[in-house]
């Protein structure tokens, strides 16, 4: 669903939201609720997290709820749908909900853990953070992050470029609407942006025998 159109009742639930109009935050949940539950496992598969089932049926109310505070910014316009649209709240709403399932400081613990960080802990946001982390031990992020240094993507590109691709991965099929009201860019500024990095990325592939596997990467398809 979340790579469709949006259909007629789903606009009409959304408008009625924005009217303060209670009763469709319940008809969102009762016929939304599967796609509302895949963006929030994406979210939790980002941060390298687990729930259980009715842990996350819990979310997607509290997402809900989230989408019933922002429904009046939201337009069917760009294609996007509510619940990838608002990507960045649903991952405040399952920042909140890790952090308090986390456990207490335990300091002997803390002393004999040697398992790196996990992608995406509580409360990053940021995905060139998360490539860092995994880099050491995953091939592809490795390479990514090297290719990224090697092309010199300006910091904020490097940013916008994960980040658009995400969006393209979860579905949205309108990155550059999301990504350009995350950054405050122009739409047209942000596909601008990507396409030049991802120019210097494929650039690169071909030229450096090193970075050829890049190709084969969805971040260049």
């Amino acid at each position: 669903m979340d790579g469709q159109g949006c259909d007629g009742d789903l606009v009409e639930i959304m408008a009625r939201m924005a009217d303060g109009d209670d009763a469709a935050m319940v008809t969102l949940y009762e016929r939304y609720r599967t796609p509302i539950a895949g963006a929030v496992q994406r979210e939790l598969r980002h941060r390298g997290a687990r729930l259980d089932r009715d842990e996350v049926g819990g979310l997607v109310i509290d997402v809900c709820l989230e989408l019933r505070e922002v429904a009046g910014a939201w337009s069917p316009d760009g294609g996007a749908k509510p619940w990838v649209w608002a990507r960045r709240r649903i991952g405040n709403v399952v920042d909140r909900a890790l952090g308090q399932h986390a456990d207490p400081l335990d300091e002997a613990r803390l002393a004999s853990a040697e398992a790196p960080a996990p992608v995406g802990r509580v409360g990053d946001r940021s995905l060139v953070d998360a490539l860092a982390r995994v880099a050491p031990d995953l091939e592809s992020a490795r390479l990514v992050a090297d290719a990224l240094d090697e092309a010199r993507i300006s910091p904020r590109d490097r940013e916008l470029v994960l980040e658009y691709a995400y969006e393209k991965q979860a579905g949205n099929p309108a990155p550059a609407t999301t990504v350009a009201a995350a950054f405050g860019m122009k739409e047209a500024t942000v596909r601008q942006a990507f396409r030049r990095a991802v120019q210097r990325l494929r650039r690169l592939a071909a030229e450096d025998e090193r970075f050829a596997p890049l190709a084969e990467l969805p971040l260049l398809a």
